[in-house]
C-alpha cells in the first residue's frame, strides 16, 4: 500500500530531508525586543467561575486540599485554633506577689464546711467569736476625783490598750484542682491555709484538748511547723495530773510555728455521763456555764516555780508572740483575773533575755452579741 506523501512546508526529496539554506533562514521570525514586550496589549486573563472549575483546576489554586478539605474547612479550623490561643493566659509569667494575691482569693472563696456522720448527730457552729480586753474596775473611793465623774460627767478619754488577735481569720481550704495544677503551684500555695486560717478546738463531747490531738496526728511535720495561730478550749483539769503529758505534746508540735494563741479555761467539774474521763484521754463533758468552787489551775506552785503546763508546755513555743487568756470562772472578778494572767506573763518572759521577744498576755472575756 502506498503511503501519501507527507507536506509539512519543508520539502522532501525522495524522503530524505532536504538542507536548509539561506532563504530558509531570512524567512525565520525576528524575536521582539523589550521596547516591543512594554508597548504590547497585555493577555487576557480568562476570568474562572469558582463553581465551573474541574477539580484539577481547583486543587491547583488551592480550593481543595489533597485530603478533599475544601478553603473553608480550612478556615474554620484555623480560627479555632486561633480563638484557643486567645483564651490562653499566660499566668505563670505574672509577678509572684499578684500570683499571690489570686492564690489569697481562691483560699477565700473555698470555706470549709463540716461533715455530718449523721442526721441526729449535732456539730458544732463556726462563729466568729469576739473578745474584748479585761479593764481594771474604777475606783470608788468617793475622797478621789475620779469618782466625781459619776456626778459631773467629763470627756471620755480614750487610753491606748494593746491590740488583740484579729476574730475574724478564715476558716478556708485550697481547692484540690489548684493543688494538682503543677508542682511550683504546689509550692507556692500549700501553706497558705496553714499560715492565715484559725484552727479552732472546741470543747464538745470532749475537751478541746483531745480534738487537737486527734487533729494533729494526721499532719505532716511542715504542716505543724507552719500553723500560726489557733484556738482552744479547755478544761482546767486538762492542765494538771495525768493529762498534762497531753498538753507537753501538743505545745511541742506547735513549738516552732504558732504565734498566735486565744486560749479558754473553763473551771469545771468532772460530770455529765459519768463524769471522770474515759480511756485515751477523752472527757466526756460539754462545756457549759462555769461552776463555783471548782479547782482553778495556777500558775505557781507552792514553791514559787512555774506550774508543769507552763514550764513544759507554754514555754516550749518559742515564737510565740501573742496569748490571750479567757478565764471562766463563776466566782473571779475582773481584778482577779488581770492579777492572774499578768503573773502569767511574768512566768513566760521570766527566764528571757533582753534580746528576745516577750510574749504579750492579754485577759479577755467573750463580748455579748
Amino acid at each position: 500500500m502506498a503511503l501519501d506523501p507527507i507536506d509539512d512546508g519543508y520539502g522532501w526529496d525522495g524522503g530524505n530531508v532536504v538542507p536548509w539554506s539561506s532563504t530558509h533562514c531570512a524567512t525565520q521570525q525576528t524575536v521582539p525586543s523589550l521596547f516591543d514586550v512594554a508597548d504590547a496589549e497585555p493577555p487576557r486573563i480568562k476570568c474562572l467561575n469558582r463553581e465551573t472549575l474541574t477539580e484539577f483546576e481547583a486543587l491547583m489554586l488551592g480550593e481543595i486540599s489533597n485530603d478533599g478539605g475544601s478553603e473553608d474547612e480550612i478556615d474554620i479550623d484555623t480560627a479555632t485554633s486561633t480563638s484557643e490561643d486567645e483564651a490562653f493566659f499566660p499566668f505563670m509569667e505574672l509577678p509572684f506577689e499578684i500570683r499571690l494575691q489570686v492564690y489569697h482569693w481562691l483560699h477565700l472563696m473555698n470555706p470549709i464546711r463540716l461533715t455530718q456522720f449523721a442526721p441526729w448527730y449535732p456539730i458544732p457552729v463556726n462563729r466568729t467569736y469576739f473578745v474584748r480586753a479585761v479593764t481594771p474596775p474604777p475606783p470608788r473611793d468617793p475622797s478621789t476625783p475620779e469618782a466625781l465623774d459619776e456626778i459631773i460627767p467629763r470627756p471620755m478619754v480614750l487610753t491606748a490598750a494593746a491590740p488583740l488577735l484579729s476574730p475574724c481569720r478564715p476558716y478556708s481550704c485550697m481547692p484540690t484542682a489548684m493543688l494538682t495544677a503543677s508542682r511550683q503551684i504546689y509550692y507556692e500555695i500549700r501553706e497558705l491555709p496553714f499560715r492565715v486560717n484559725e484552727f479552732v478546738f472546741v470543747n464538745w463531747f470532749a475537751s478541746g484538748l483531745w480534738a487537737a490531738r486527734s487533729f494533729i496526728r494526721g499532719l505532716r511535720a511542715w504542716q505543724l511547723q507552719t500553723m500560726r495561730y489557733a484556738r482552744l478550749e479547755l478544761l482546767s483539769r486538762d492542765l494538771s495530773g495525768r493529762y498534762v503529758d497531753e498538753w507537753r505534746e501538743l505545745c511541742g508540735t506547735w513549738s516552732g510555728g504558732l504565734r498566735g494563741l486565744r486560749l479558754k479555761i473553763l473551771s469545771a467539774c468532772g460530770g455529765g455521763g459519768g463524769g471522770g474521763a474515759t480511756g485515751g484521754g477523752v472527757s466526756w463533758v460539754v462545756a457549759g456555764s462555769p461552776q463555783r468552787g471548782a479547782p482553778t489551775v495556777g500558775v505557781r506552785n507552792k514553791e514559787g516555780r512555774a506550774e508543769e503546763w507552763i514550764e513544759n508546755g507554754l514555754k516550749q513555743l518559742k515564737r510565740l508572740r501573742c496569748l490571750e487568756v479567757e478565764l471562766s470562772v463563776a466566782d473571779w472578778d475582773d481584778k482577779k483575773k488581770l492579777d492572774w494572767c499578768k503573773s502569767l506573763e511574768e512566768v513566760l518572759n521570766e527566764s528571757k533575755n533582753e534580746t528576745e521577744r516577750r510574749v504579750r498576755v492579754c485577759c479577755v472575756e467573750r463580748t455579748r452579741d
